[in-house]
């Protein structure tokens, strides 16, 4: 027991020692943007839809959206890996045709046919929108032969992204988070102007130090969970150059408290 938690000291002294010998970085702290999160779902509007993002982009920061890539290297809004028909599963976004996308109906019960990333990004373009677009590369299960190259397709995924993105003039406003660090080192090395955040589930001071490793421009936090934040760890974040994007917050007084902290990036639930 005693040998057990020597080792967790020393894995967690290890963490804090290795940030302190990366050089301080001076940013600057600008006021914590509030960003919607899942294209700004409510009660009316479905999640990841463009819809909900047209609806909600004049009143936040930016918004947070999931993607997936169809077999046409499309880029869909969605959280779910899978392709759903009025509440029946089909297949994984990543064998399925963007016309077999398309030809689905709208469903009163799960919300309007999927969108294309593309569509709110010309939508901010044509409208002189320059807000942030946070987002979410996600991992998963591959469903058939067309999908085993996770990696492969997740950098794909960044790819048809950042192109997206340049052809939009909407770079700089790009914010990639993932808790796979090869696709983030990935975009940093197709474009300077996006961002990258690595996914972090609490171990502040392991992934804090994974990013300044990598090279990353912060981490993206799950609040609630295991280490909690503190003013603190933001100056330390700070100090080192990088800046935090918080999710998972559970209420408007912890919004309140994460404001007063001067996190970055907080992503807000409307429903």
């Amino acid at each position: 027991m005693k040998s057990s938690l020597l080792i967790i000291l020393l894995i967690t002294g290890n963490s804090c020692t290795k940030i302190h010998y990366f050089p301080d970085k001076h940013i600057v702290i600008d006021s914590p943007r509030i960003i919607a999160h899942r294209g700004g779902r409510t009660e009316t509007l479905p999640e990841n839809s463009l819809e909900g993002c047209i609806s909600v982009l004049p009143l936040m920061d930016g918004i947070e959206v999931d993607v997936q890539i169809s077999n046409d290297k499309t880029i869909w809004l969605s959280h779910s890996p899978i392709v759903e028909d009025c509440g029946h599963s089909l297949n994984c976004f990543a064998a399925t045709c963007d016309y077999e996308i398309e030809k689905i109906s709208s469903c009163i019960d799960t919300g309007n046919a999927y969108g294309k990333l593309e569509d709110v990004l010309k939508y901010m373009n044509d409208n002189d929108i320059r807000k942030y677009i946070c987002i979410d590369l996600k991992a998963w299960e591959p469903c058939n032969i067309n999908s085993l190259n996770i990696p492969h397709l997740m950098n794909l995924e960044a790819d048809k992204i950042i192109e997206l993105g340049e052809k939009y003039q909407l770079s700089p406003y790009l914010l990639f988070e993932s808790e796979t660090s090869s696709v983030l080192k990935h975009v940093n090395e197709k474009n300077v102007e996006a961002s990258t955040y690595l996914i972090s589930y609490g171990d502040y001071d392991t992934d804090m130090a994974k990013a300044l490793e990598h090279n990353f421009d912060g981490i993206s936090f799950k609040t609630n969970f295991k280490d909690e934040l503190d003013a603190d760890k933001m100056n330390l974040l700070h100090q080192k150059g990088l800046r935090l994007l918080a999710w998972n917050v559970p209420d408007s007084s912890y919004l309140e408290y994460l404001k007063s902290i001067e996190v970055d990036f907080i992503m807000w639930d409307l429903e």
